[in-house]
């Protein structure tokens, strides 16, 4: 079921490219102030488990009423529903696709646009600086947006997809204690340690590989698990994509978009062989 869901789920965020407006998290930050003006706990890890209970234990009674029911076709729907909700929240080859069109057309303002919702910063205004950062910033959200909600979506189901991206969001939410930034900030890191290093093997296995493992070892080592996690990816990915061909100035955000395609296909591949064998025996 989690194959055919996140199949099912990819090619629905990929043909219909709006679904972003449906995806509006706005409500989790208006449950997550009230929550937090009612528990007013010093202890972060508190107010954490405060915030997210609540939605995660529905969608975990959700996800076990229906694994029953009607062979299992309602807890298809429900989690392909799930998951595709949990993804992005933008379309990550949208985002790519709008932002190479802007730089091909010569509209500084709309490539300075989706650059910055790319790289969740404000862009550089130098196209070189820009498209390097870009082209980093493809290879870490790739698993934010995508990798890492298929992972936790394979191994709990509907409930881990939710989990993952209300933590996600949480931790990138303004207005929270210091405390309860830290350990959302915390847990989104730990959450995204295993499918960050797996998306990296995936980048190596589809990339120039030596390249990939020399600029792994050659990697900073930060004390910083969330920083750890974005110089896995990125260094990783950008030595995977050493000796691409540069035929023009975005060639490189064609490559990285390419390398992670390959990637999360790769790694989709082996989780069919894992079904199959699973059917088979």
């Amino acid at each position: 079921m989690a194959l055919i869901s996140i199949i099912i789920g990819l090619l629905f965020d990929r043909v219909f490219r709006h679904l972003h407006d449906l995806r509006d998290m706005t409500w989790f930050e208006y449950y997550t102030n009230a929550v937090t003006r009612f528990v007013r706990a010093s202890n972060g890890v508190i107010q954490l488990i405060a915030v997210l209970i609540v939605p995660v234990s529905i969608i975990a009674f959700a996800q076990y009423l229906l694994s029953d029911l009607f062979l299992g076709s309602l807890d298809l729907l429900f989690g392909v529903l799930v998951f595709v909700y949990c993804l992005g929240p933008a379309c990550l080859s949208s985002d790519i696709e709008y932002y190479l069109d802007a730089r091909r057309l010569g509209d500084e303002d709309e490539a300075l646009h989706y650059a910055g919702a790319l790289t969740e910063r404000v862009a550089s205004t130098s196209p070189d600086q820009q498209i390097n950062d870009v082209t980093r910033a493809i290879l870490y959200v790739a698993n934010e947006r995508i990798f890492a909600v298929i992972f936790w979506f394979v191994i709990i189901g509907p409930v881990g997809a939710v989990f993952y991206r209300l933590t996600t969001n949480l931790s990138k939410q303004d207005g929270l204690t210091d405390s309860l930034a830290a350990v959302s900030l915390l847990l989104q890191a730990v959450l995204t340690w295993a499918p960050t290093r797996m998306l990296a093997m995936g980048y190596a296995l589809t990339g120039h590989f030596d390249g990939a493992l020399q600029a792994y070892r050659n990697r900073p080592h930060e004390p910083d698990l969330a920083l750890e996690n974005y110089d896995v990816l990125v260094n990783t990915g950008m030595g995977a994509l050493r000796d691409q061909e540069a035929s023009d100035e975005i060639s490189s955000i064609i490559s990285a978009r390419n390398l992670v395609v390959r990637s999360i296909l790769i790694w989709i591949a082996v989780l069919a062989l894992l079904t199959l064998g699973g059917w088979l025996g």
